[in-house]
């Protein structure tokens, strides 16, 4: 049986765009040939975040418009968990507890709510994020965590 990594957006966009981290996860994928888990917000959150590298001069229009059809023809190789009620309510529950505390961001709340509500019905063997306020609330929650 594959095993289950959910992708945070900002592990995600490292197998679309080389930056610091995207060739240990590259490898990582290649080795492990995991089933990659996302939230549907991601889809939104990629197009966000790689448009702002052509803003910041990062990447060019052209390198945009390469990973961003590279992302959408391997979307349908992805389980991608919807942004159902289950899912916000459970975003929420987190800002209410976790957030009075540490700094969980409302798109990131949405993206560790999908995570666990992956967690429910299989097994996560791996949730992976470049954003270390993600991977210790992941980890204070009792999911396995990679940093990116």
């Amino acid at each position: 049986m594959s095993k289950c990594f959910f992708f945070d957006t900002s592990a995600l966009v490292k197998l679309y765009h080389e930056e610091a981290g995207t060739e240990e996860l590259t490898a990582l994928v290649e080795r492990e040939n995991p089933l990659i888990v996302i939230s549907d917000i991601a889809v939104i959150e990629m197009a966000s975040a790689l448009a702002k590298k052509v803003r910041t001069t990062e990447i060019d229009v052209a390198s945009f418009k390469e990973a961003v059809t590279a992302f959408e023809s391997d979307l349908s190789n992805f389980e991608v968990v919807a942004m159902g009620v289950d899912v916000m309510a459970l975003a929420s529950e987190l800002l209410k507890t976790t957030g009075l505390k540490d700094a969980l961001k409302t798109l990131d709340s949405l993206q560790l709510a999908s995570a666990l509500a992956f967690t429910e019905t299989s097994n996560l063997d791996m949730f992976i994020a470049a954003d270390g306020v993600l991977l210790k609330l992941g980890e204070n929650l009792g999911i396995k965590v990679m940093a990116a």
